[in-house]
């Protein structure tokens, strides 16, 4: 189940009766190897599934009434200039209180990946029609705001294959705005300073994810489950730097667990 960031409307905000206020945004995990991964965004459509389904059911499409909400911008978006909990409004709007299932981004065909300077089309055949799908299982209560952040993972979702050509396999998770855990720190030395930190990972069990740091050291993993998560620094290859690991960090619903500074060493 995911976390609901909800909040009540006042008499001036009052929503239709039986709608949810819903809105989303646009965060990335970074892509190392790409100066830039654009999105072209034309459309958010949200799957409202029929009210005998259990909320956690594997729906089929075909069963499920799509709503559109309103895109402010429309367009290109760069994933890379969204990184380290900075987001965008991506899509809003009111819509029928109930059991959400699904979510589609319906893409133009202005998507592409620069690589070392060069731009090259990203392939996104389906997305162009049917829309880029993938699944928030959430109920929404009528007269409620809601507030949800779609992190999109360049690197894994952004594959090459022979003759540089490049396809979009999306890799996404949604979470609730303002709500799980956060975990921060700064690893030094920093990219701008001298080559030392390439980029920080942190997993719990099947769940993988990654921060590029600012050109300060500074790192942000939002939106975080509470669990135990281990982390680790990877030192860039070209340099003498180790890798720095630390485990079982207690990660807790609404707040941010600070690692300080973590400073790498030589051989």
């Amino acid at each position: 189940m995911l976390w609901g960031a909800v909040s009540c409307t006042n008499e001036n905000e009052k929503l239709t009766d039986g709608k949810a206020s819903i809105q989303f945004k646009l965060t990335d995990a970074p892509a190392l190897n790409y100066d830039e991964v654009n999105i072209d965004i034309r459309g958010v459509r949200v799957g409202i599934a029929d009210a005998f389904f259990d909320v956690e059911d594997d729906i089929d499409s075909s069963e499920v009434s799509w709503v559109e909400l309103d895109v402010p911008n429309p367009g290109i978006y760069n994933l890379l200039d969204f990184r380290n909990g900075e987001t965008v409004l991506l899509a809003g709007g009111d819509i029928p209180a109930g059991k959400i299932s699904q979510i589609r981004l319906i893409l133009g065909d202005e998507s592409n990946v620069v690589v070392d300077g060069v731009a090259h089309d990203l392939q996104t055949p389906s997305a162009q029609t049917s829309g880029l799908k993938f699944n928030l299982h959430e109920t929404l209560q009528a007269d409620l705001a809601y507030s949800f952040v779609i992190d999109f993972d360049a690197a894994r979702s952004v594959v090459k294959r022979g003759n540089d050509t490049y396809h979009l396999k999306p890799v996404i998770r949604t979470y609730a705005d303002a709500f799980g855990g956060s975990i921060k720190g700064i690893a030094l030395p920093a990219r701008v300073e001298a080559a030392g930190v390439s980029y920080v990972q942190i997993i719990n069990g099947e769940d993988t994810v990654i921060s590029l740091p600012e050109d300060n050291g500074m790192f942000l993993f939002p939106g975080l489950k509470p669990a135990s998560w281990n982390l680790k620094v990877f030192a860039d290859t070209t340099t003498n730097y180790r890798d720095t690991v630390i485990n079982n960090i207690e990660v807790k619903a609404g707040e941010v667990y600070d690692l300080g500074t973590i400073q790498l060493h030589n051989d």
